[in-house]
């Protein structure tokens, strides 16, 4: 028990115990943030393939919009590394962020909160051994990415995608995302919760991609402070400076001996900030109800879900009236958008793209709601709901309103964004009526996927991830369907596929209302194996 004094001890078992948790999330993480970062570098000669077409994407890439929303375009003359590197290297960098703030905040804060973290101190561990161990395994983390990144992109042989910038892309990226691995780690000692410190590292994360979009276009100081637009300034496959990736390390210990000091003060449960001012001795009565306590629980993350549809709908909106000369540059854009190319209305196919990427976006909060009925669940709170005089099936229609309010919610966000935006931006300005139908179109593929969620959370709730799963397939078919030339049997078993393409094509009925009621039988059935199973850990 001696070594229980010291204030690390056992810290290396502790990071064999977050492995042996993750062990199959974790590979998930690291394979699908390494396929996005690097995954597109095949595709580049198709986006770029002559000096013409690069020329022409210089041009289009350079304009303001287009460097507020990805990045800076930087070099005398563009290559497909450097067009690669303003397409994706922001939001790599911003996927990276999440991925580190969520994983950092389930093994340190979320552990207290439900009350793992008193066990394992009451084991032979040290105050700090916790805080030691998720260090490390973020630490090595960011680092594999950092090299899947680099060394996957320059084994591509793509033309100016070289070793060396390839290097500074991934490291760069690595650098980042341990930067905001130390800032959750931080967060969580101000925070009195886990939901707060997640919701405080993410609007950070929202407000710094912000500052780089602003820096880039108007202030280097700016741009400079932001992380995102301080790897920017590595400049890969140009210059390949590799200082901006020590000046990211280097906050990141500063803000590491922070983290350190302050989980070495705070009590477990506590955050150093003060919490909120005189609270209520009772809570409303609001609370006693089933949906009440359900919209309690949830409402956090679907209003913050909303609130980033809108702004990155707005994102999308500010670059409309410069986005039918670029689809039109390059028919790797022609495919993706769904344009045939001989002319007519292109706003119509754009805007049916853009809102559709947003409505698998809206997908998200929908099966977190779901999921949130195995969460608490899984936790052993649902033990003390049931307990009382509660009806199953009440509980699980509360959590099903939420779906669905979850699901209208972000389509309507997303639309007033985007519409708000675009139609200012504009020469001519897009139609009210166009975006919010397109949004009302895409809303019945939403509810899919809340009726799947439903129907796992009731039938089989060790296999959620099939939801999550079946999300992917559905972005990487939606998105990259017609430029991968798959099949018309395929994209039909998306429900977005089942939808017609409106306004292209006239609003098809059937299809629309067969997926609603397909959400609700989903649902259904979720519900009647819900009051017959058993509540259990």
């Amino acid at each position: 028990m001696a070594a229980s004094t010291s204030l690390f001890a056992n810290w290396t078992r502790l990071v064999g115990l977050i492995l042996r948790r993750d062990r199959w999330s974790l590979p998930v993480w690291v394979v699908a943030v390494g396929a996005f970062c690097a995954g597109m570098v095949p595709a580049l000669p198709s986006i770029g393939g002559t000096r013409e077409q690069l020329a022409g994407l210089g041009v289009m890439m350079s304009n303001p919009a287009m460097v507020a929303m990805c990045g800076i375009l930087y070099g005398d003359t563009p290559s497909l590394g450097i067009i690669y590197t303003q397409m994706m290297f922001v939001w790599s960098a911003m996927l990276l962020a999440v991925m580190n703030i969520l994983l950092v905040i389930r093994h340190t804060r979320a552990d207290e909160d439900e009350g793992r973290l008193e066990v394992i101190r009451a084991l032979p561990t040290g105050r700090l051994s916790s805080l030691a161990a998720i260090t490390a395994v973020m630490l090595g983390v960011n680092l594999l990415l950092a090299l899947i990144t680099g060394f996957g992109m320059a084994a591509f042989r793509v033309e100016s995608v070289d070793l060396a910038g390839s290097l500074v892309y991934g490291a760069s990226l690595g650098a980042c995302g341990w930067l905001f691995a130390v800032i959750a780690l931080v967060a969580i000692q101000l925070a009195g919760s886990a939901q707060a410190a997640t919701a405080w590292s993410l609007v950070l994360v929202g407000g710094l991609y912000m500052l780089r979009a602003y820096g880039d276009v108007s202030s280097e100081t700016a741009a400079l402070i932001s992380p995102f637009g301080l790897i920017e300034r590595a400049y890969p496959f140009h210059t390949n400076r590799w200082w901006p990736v020590i000046v990211l390390l280097g906050l990141s210990v500063v803000g590491l001996v922070l983290a350190t000091l302050g989980n070495a003060r705070r009590e477990v449960g506590q955050g150093l900030l003060p919490s909120r001012g005189r609270r209520r001795a009772h809570a409303s009565r609001w609370l006693a109800d089933e949906w009440g306590l359900a919209w309690r629980l949830c409402r956090s993350a679907i209003l913050a879900w909303c609130a980033t549809a809108f702004v990155l709908a707005a994102a999308y909106g500010t670059v409309m009236n410069s986005m039918e000369d670029f689809v039109l540059s390059n028919p790797l854009y022609i495919q993706m958008f769904g344009i045939d190319g001989a002319g007519g209305d292109l706003t119509g196919p754009i805007v049916s793209m853009l809102m559709l990427i947003m409505a698998i976006l809206a997908a998200v909060p929908v099966l977190i709601t779901a999921n949130r009925l195995i969460g608490e669940e899984r936790y052993g709170r649902m033990d003390y709901v049931l307990g009382h005089t509660v009806s199953r099936a009440r509980l699980f229609a509360g959590y099903a309103g939420l779906v669905l309010l979850a699901a209208a919610g972000m389509q309507l966000a997303a639309a007033v964004g985007f519409w708000a935006v675009a139609s200012v931006v504009m020469t001519t300005p897009v139609k009210a009526s166009v975006v919010f139908g397109v949004a009302a179109n895409d809303l019945a593929g939403v509810l899919v996927f809340g009726g799947l969620g439903l129907l796992l959370a009731g039938t089989a709730k060790r296999f959620a991830w099939i939801g999550w799963g079946y999300l992917g397939a559905t972005f990487l078919v939606a998105y990259l369907g017609d430029m991968l030339k798959l099949p018309q049997w395929a994209k039909r078993l998306t429900p977005f596929g089942l939808l017609s393409r409106y306004p292209s094509e006239a609003f098809a009925w059937g299809p629309w209302i067969g997926l609603v009621l397909g959400a609700v039988v989903l649902a259904t059935i979720g519900l009647v194996a819900y009051r017959r199973r058993d509540i259990t850990a």
